[in-house]
């Protein structure tokens, strides 16, 4: 027995797997990212035929890039080769006699599926491996076959022997493959009954309406005869490269092809920033830029957008943002590059637009941030008038000092709002960023507090005296159950932002106050309430009856008073309880009003039927200023 053949070949392999498989880029456009990655093996080839390998692919790639789309968008390809040699050349012939086979590293064959024209590999899982060698990111992978005999096939694996006619069939087999189009052909005598095809180029509609925007144009219409039936399918044009070797790819064709091309590329290549995540501190500007390979015959149309909205007039591959003109925080910028290419009319699923992101966060280094982590009350059940010592936390998260700013009390229903009543404020010097402060804050409850749930609102830098990066979070709540207070006759004022015990007018400017009245354990049938005013201080009073002293020392503002008791300045001065025991007066002092400047004070008295008087109430403070 002969053993040098067995010998030999076993050497061959040894040497194959010591120096194979050679992976080469052939063509190299840019990242994998960006491109469409093309991977094209070799079955067939020995060891020694490596070289013929790499002139079929230069053979193949120099025609293919003749052809549209293909010529057009030749910069969105990447070209990787793999060689992995096989034990002998060619492929099985099964339906020859006799019948031939080879020992190849994919086990090419032709009659592939009982067509014996069909050329393809049926070690897939080996051919899968090696084209993952190469970025195969796309899924499409070709195979060039070292055989004479025609043919070619298309799934996965786009297939074609060597041949005089190799190109034409690779590229048809690629129109497979990579742009998802069916055969045009037709074999006879056969009807198609079936539903509406998904492939671009065939169709049910004899008027070929999903390639309407075509009619007219390089011959495209509706001709029968398509997927391989005689009748019942239709195509876009007489004669293209998916029907007939040697000629063109229609139009409908191209165009899906150059779709489905640019929905896997990305024609921005590079961005500045290069993180979608950038942060923009104020003043300072943002520049942000890209670069893009459209084909400038394509005339590429950039638009930049600012959170959804496009920026007028900006139509460049750069953009400035000026954080200054814009809110703090989180924003969007996005840049969009359209393709216009001539090979694309219909476009539904926008993919001959390619857009970039930025997430952006707007920062001002100098801002303070107010927030009020907690609050409390020493008291939860309390009365009218109670004495409570409300405590609030404030924290500056910064960057920026704050200071100095009001921490301002109110209490009323559960939505903050400016009607509610005043507990008078404590003022913060400054607080650094990261620092806290605690604020102790005693005060004396509305007389008309209602027994009701009450809300205590906690409010930091309430006139945005801070320049804050979040102006919406400076608020903190307490919840108070309101009870049912003694019989008292007391004065306060209900004015908004004004303490219930003392208030300020300016003379220049003129204002209103709110004098109310409570006198819940009166009868308002019987019970008629006197407010009256005084610049003379409070003591020793004026004596009105055995027991009754009202805190106010008469004088000409006491007289004025009397003289214009319910006209446009003393608004209901004099008048009847309501059915809750309050009186409501209003003080409308009109501006530029020649008074003193100084303290004065109201004060109220209380009329019944049986006793003229019958209870006075404390005074509260009014300071007129200039």
């Amino acid at each position: 027995m002969n053993l040098a053949p067995a010998f030999t070949a076993l050497a061959l392999a040894a040497t194959a797997t010591a120096q194979f498989p050679v992976v080469t880029t052939v063509l190299n456009n840019g990242t994998t990212q960006t491109r469409y990655d093309m991977v094209i093996l070799g079955d067939g080839y020995q060891a020694s035929q490596q070289a013929q390998f790499n002139a079929d692919v230069n053979t193949f790639l120099a025609a293919l890039f003749q052809k549209q789309p293909y010529q057009t968008f030749a910069a969105y390809y990447n070209v990787h080769t793999v060689f992995r040699p096989s034990v002998d050349s060619g492929a099985d012939r099964p339906d020859e006699t006799p019948a031939v086979f080879k020992n190849t590293v994919y086990d090419a064959t032709y009659n592939y599926g009982g067509t014996d024209r069909c050329l393809y590999i049926q070690n897939t899982s080996q051919a899968l491996a090696d084209a993952a060698l190469a970025p195969a990111t796309e899924g499409r992978v070709l195979v060039m076959v070292n055989d004479t005999r025609y043919g070619g096939c298309a799934a996965t694996f786009a297939v074609s022997y060597n041949g005089a006619q190799m190109a034409e069939v690779q590229t048809h087999e690629l129109g497979h493959s990579l742009g998802q189009l069916a055969d045009e052909y037709d074999y006879p005598y056969q009807t198609y009954t079936g539903g509406e095809p998904s492939a671009a180029n065939i169709t049910t509609s004899p008027t070929g309406a999903k390639w309407a925007v075509w009619h007219g144009t390089d011959g495209i219409s509706a001709f029968q005869g398509a997927g391989y039936y005689l009748q019942g399918l239709y195509r876009p044009k007489v004669n293209c490269l998916m029907r007939v070797l040697g000629t063109t790819l229609c139009r409908v064709c191209q165009e899906n092809i150059t779709k489905i091309t640019n929905s896997i590329v990305d024609v921005i290549a590079t961005t500045s920033p290069a993180s979608t995540a950038v942060a923009v501190a104020v003043p300072t500007p943002q520049t942000f830029s890209f670069t893009h390979f459209v084909p400038a015959g394509n005339l590429p149309l950039i638009s930049w957008k600012f959170d959804g909205v496009v920026v007028p007039g900006a139509t460049g591959t750069s953009w400035t943002l000026d954080p200054t003109t814009t809110t703090l925080g989180a924003h969007t910028v996005t840049a969009s590059v359209r393709d216009q290419s001539l090979l694309v009319r219909s476009d539904p699923s926008n993919v001959m637009t390619e857009t970039h992101t930025w997430n952006v966060t707007v920062g001002n280094p100098n801002l303070a941030q107010l927030r009020v982590p907690s609050a409390s009350s020493n008291l939860v059940f309390v009365q009218p008038g109670s004495t409570v010592t409300l405590t609030a936390t404030v924290t500056n998260d910064g960057p920026g000092t704050a200071g100095p700013f009001a921490v301002e009390f109110f209490v009323g229903g559960g939505i903050w709002a400016p009607t509610h009543s005043y507990l008078g404020s404590v003022t913060v010097p400054t607080l650094a960023a990261s620092q806290s402060t605690t604020i102790n804050h005693t005060v004396q409850l509305p007389w008309s507090l209602p027994a009701v749930i009450q809300w205590v609102h906690v409010v930091a830098d309430r006139v945005d005296a801070v320049d804050e990066s979040n102006e919406t979070d400076n608020a903190r709540t307490v919840v108070l159950v309101g009870q049912t207070g003694g019989c008292v006759t007391k004065l306060e004022y209900t004015t908004p932002f004004v303490r219930s015990d003392q208030a300020t007018l300016s003379l220049a400017a003129g204002g209103t106050l709110h004098p109310t009245v409570v006198a819940p354990c009166l009868d308002p049938a019987t019970t008629l309430y006197l407010i009256a005013w005084t610049g003379s201080g409070t003591a020793p009073g004026l004596l009105l009856a055995p027991g009754v002293t009202l805190p106010l020392n008469f004088d000409a503002l006491t007289q004025l008073g009397l003289d214009g008791l319910n006209g446009a300045v003393f608004g209901n001065f004099l008048g009847v309880l309501d059915a809750q025991g309050l009186g409501h007066a209003t003080f409308t002092l009109p501006p530029s009003t020649a008074l003193p400047v100084g303290p004065t004070h109201f004060a109220a008295l209380l009329l019944g039927q049986s006793q003229l008087f019958t209870a006075t109430t404390n005074p509260v403070a009014l300071t007129l200023l200039p």
